[in-house]
């Protein structure tokens, strides 16, 4: 019998982390209006997103983030862990 797919989590962050989180998407609209014809990049996380996805790899650290232009306008977020 196949195994049932996994659905994606969807996180819900805390009321308070709504500036940092704002920080955190204005850097990366700047980061790609600087860099135009980029459709990656990596960066350290922010503190909120320490937080954010924490519960997603209990045991692990945070590294960095890997942030792709979806459309324009538009990004994902991808966190890539390592042991601690």
């Amino acid at each position: 019998m196949n195994k049932p797919a996994k659905s994606p989590r969807v996180l819900k962050m805390h009321p308070e982390m709504g500036d940092l989180a704002d920080q955190q998407m204005d850097a990366d609209r700047e980061w790609f209006i600087n860099h135009p014809f980029a459709t990656k990049y990596y960066r350290q996380p922010f503190e909120c997103e320490v937080a954010e996805f924490a519960a997603l790899e209990p045991g692990r650290k945070l590294k960095k983030m890997l942030v792709m232009k979806v459309d324009e306008g538009a990004r994902a977020r991808r966190p890539i862990f390592e042991d601690m």
